[in-house]
């Protein structure tokens, strides 16, 4: 039944977000809302692949609204621990290891923060059900997460006795010594926000900290297709944090394909995998 209904969820956002193609455009770019970008690439004929020549972002073009609300979240299923929740004992186990040796084991780049500053008041953009914010916690951190899905950030809440707000109002004025953000920027849609809203929230000096899927169709070819789409509307580069971290306010420190290799071994060139970008708030957003 299980897989009956992995094969569901896959399938049904498929077709929607290709009817969705053949009638809409995405007619700006999602982060600096400009109209000069290229289409690169298509994906199954019909999504179009698009790269703004101002800021260098990748995406979809349509980008997906799902129209199927809480339909398709409830029929999505995958393996291990992202949406598939622990049972009671399972969970003891999990609390009991803090997610030792498990697909949720945040012990690397909880090390890379603490090697990257002494500050430990630490907001997470994108908790999902809390399990790094558990472990940082842990960890000596002083953390708060951000989580818009009740679902997740309740069980956080409740399962796990971590701090998960609905949005970054709810934390009010406060600011961080660090803002950590794994694999949720790919899918923010409406992307234009995030680096201000993240400036406003550190203080000066204060780290920001993202990992994402590295995706750069021209330094990487057609093989990085297959991680944008539906779930992954965007396609973040190193040219992209490039350009946009100064205007942001940033400072750029360094770009990683590993955790172990924060601070001291940059990247030295253009890695299939992941992308991790450090940064510091500098200046006044331009």
């Amino acid at each position: 039944m299980a897989s009956i209904h992995s094969w569901v969820a896959h399938l049904i956002p498929r077709i929607d977000f290709g009817v969705q193609a053949l009638f809409r455009r995405q007619r700006t770019c999602p982060y600096c809302a400009g109209g000069d970008h290229t289409i690169v690439a298509r994906k199954n004929g019909v999504i179009r692949i698009r790269r703004c020549q101002d800021c260098f972002l990748y995406f979809t073009d349509p980008i997906y609204r799902s129209h199927l609300g809480d339909f398709y979240d409830s029929l999505y299923h995958a393996e291990g621990l992202t949406t598939t929740l622990p049972d009671a004992r399972t969970l003891r186990e999990l609390r009991a290891s803090n997610f030792a040796h498990t697909g949720k084991d945040a012990a690397a780049p909880i090390e890379a923060l603490t090697r990257l500053t002494p500050g430990r008041a630490l907001l997470e953009i994108g908790s999902s059900w809390g399990y790094f914010l558990y472990q940082a916690r842990a960890s000596g951190f002083a953390a708060v997460g951000i989580e818009p899905g009740r679902t997740r950030r309740e069980f956080g809440v409740h399962e796990l006795g971590v701090d998960i707000r609905e949005s970054i109002n709810s934390v009010g004025d406060a600011r961080f010594d660090i803002i950590y953000c794994a694999h949720t920027l790919e899918h923010i849609a409406d992307v234009g926000p995030f680096f201000s809203d993240c400036h406003r929230h550190l203080r000066e000096g204060g780290l920001l900290v993202v990992e994402v899927p590295h995706f750069d169709l021209e330094a990487l070819g057609n093989g990085v297709l297959s991680i944008i789409g539906a779930v992954h509307p965007l396609g973040l580069s190193q040219p992209f944090f490039k350009q946009v971290l100064p205007r942001e306010g940033f400072q750029l420190l360094g770009l990683y394909d590993r955790w172990d290799s924060v601070p001291s071994s940059p990247m030295a060139g253009c890695l299939e995998g992941v992308l991790i970008v450090v940064a510091a708030k500098r200046s006044q957003p331009r």
